[in-house]
């Protein structure tokens, strides 16, 4: 099948707005999402055929390039490279991220690869360290000659090897943070909201929960990183601009396992200046570490809206059902119980490389998606007679078609996609399911980056 998902025309959603979508006038705070009706209706039976079929339509040529060793493409391979965190304190996340990539090329390589070459798909653990993902990026870009990285996690770490990646012309597809450097220079290709938009779609989350954003009184909690201070300004950007009210930001370090002085100074702004909001930023393991703090206080009136790294199924499965009963994440891509185009084969998919489940989970979704925008961009950049890194750069300068796991993506004035949703657990398909369909959130984006923060 996946031979011949690139013959899609168009990208099938079908989402249906769900009941209670971020609270009702009796609470305070948001109600749980049911499942879409999308996600629990089965699809409608073919119709009979009444006629035979036309003769099939002759199969096309295959295309072919000249290997390109310097640019990992060999006589029967094609090297794609991931980093991040397999191991380290953000694995919770991004670890997903990695199986999701993996299980597409499984199948890929099972229908014979691409351009009749098996894909060679090298992930490297970096545990959060900035000085191992150095290390990691130069095997990666010099020993193994990788055509591309589908995934470069860690703020820190992007924001560290941004002249490096652009220096060598080397294409990143859909790394699983977006800030604002990685908006600069023509090598990142990014598919996860931006921060921005992600603050955005937070203050209107709240503004829906506590009668308008200027009854909200705001606190941050984030990751001691470039990203977790970003994330924070941008919130308080957002807030400040409906009229609502910042109070501050608190930051817990990654790898934290209490947050016992965090929680002191939560209750004192609940206390003393009434906040009714938080914002999170961090990974389910740093979630489930602050909202088991929160539990463990007795904060669990104050309602939640985390970053995407929130947006997974072990914050409601693991975590305090006091506190995730009113907790919500933002994140740009559906997994697979919802009714997608790419449901059956991202199973599927996973079955074969070994993650069972993991469908269900929206970073492998993230990942599955880098997996088939590669695929779609390395056939269109065969078209020019070569694959190289920069030809691929050219190729992912335009559309592609995404099985209804995010938005459209238009990549060809622009390389950023804009596109988020509330996310929360369904706990009948164990998998993850929006508030609102993306478009319902379209209109809270206002398309400004670039922010100070001293």
């Amino acid at each position: 099948m996946l031979n011949r998902w690139l013959k899609l025309a168009v990208v099938l959603f079908a989402f249906a707005l769900i009941a209670a979508a971020c609270g009702n006038d009796d609470d305070d705070a948001p109600a749980a999402p049911a499942p879409t009706a999308a996600a629990t209706e089965a699809p409608a039976p073919e119709p009979e055929a009444t006629e035979a079929p036309a003769p099939a339509e002759e199969e096309p040529m295959e295309m072919t390039v000249p290997d390109n060793p310097d640019n990992g493409v060999t006589s029967d391979s094609i090297k794609v490279g991931w980093m991040g965190d397999l191991t380290g304190p953000t694995a919770s996340s991004q670890s997903f991220n990695s199986h999701g990539i993996e299980a597409y090329f499984e199948c890929v390589n099972e229908s014979g690869g691409i351009l009749g070459r098996m894909i060679d798909y090298l992930p490297e653990d970096d545990q959060f360290n900035a000085d191992n993902a150095a290390i990691n990026f130069t095997k990666l870009t010099e020993d193994d000659k990788v055509i591309a990285l589908l995934g470069l996690g860690g703020s820190h770490i992007s924001t560290q090897l941004q002249p490096d990646v652009e220096a060598l012309n080397l294409p990143v597809i859909g790394p699983p943070q977006t800030i604002d450097i990685q908006l600069e220079g023509d090598q990142y290709f990014n598919n996860l909201a931006h921060y921005g938009d992600q603050a955005d779609l937070a203050a209107g989350h709240i503004a829906a929960t506590v009668g308008g954003i200027e009854n909200a009184v705001v606190m941050g909690i984030s990751l001691e990183v470039p990203s977790g201070t970003e994330f924070a300004a941008y919130v308080e950007q957002s807030v400040l601009k409906g009229g609502g009210t910042y109070v501050n930001t608190l930051y817990v370090a990654p790898g934290a396992t209490e947050v016992t002085a965090q929680m002191v100074e939560l209750q004192e702004g609940i206390d003393e200046q009434g906040v009714n909001y938080v914002t999170l930023h961090g990974s389910p393991g740093a979630g489930l570490v602050v909202m088991q703090g929160m539990a463990d206080s007795g904060i669990t009136d104050v309602p939640i809206i985390g970053i995407h790294g929130i947006a997974a199924n072990s914050i409601w499965t693991e975590g305090p059902e006091s506190v995730s009963d009113q907790t919500f994440g933002i994140h740009s891509f559906m997994t697979a119980n919802n009714n997608i185009a790419a449901s059956a084969d991202m199973e599927r998919c996973a079955t074969l490389a070994g993650y069972d489940g993991e469908h269900l989970n929206l970073n492998f979704s993230h990942g599955f998606l880098n997996g088939y925008v590669f695929h779609q961009a390395v056939e269109r950049a065969a078209e020019t007679g070569e694959l190289s890194r920069e030809s691929l750069t050219e190729a992912l300068k335009g559309t592609f078609d995404t099985m209804g796991i995010t938005c459209p993506i238009d990549w060809s004035s622009s390389n950023h996609s804009q596109c988020g949703a509330a996310f929360s657990l369904d706990t009948a398909s164990g998998g993850m399911v929006p508030a609102n369909p993306f478009s319902f959130y379209a209109d809270s984006f206002d398309g400004e980056y670039g922010i100070e923060i001293g």
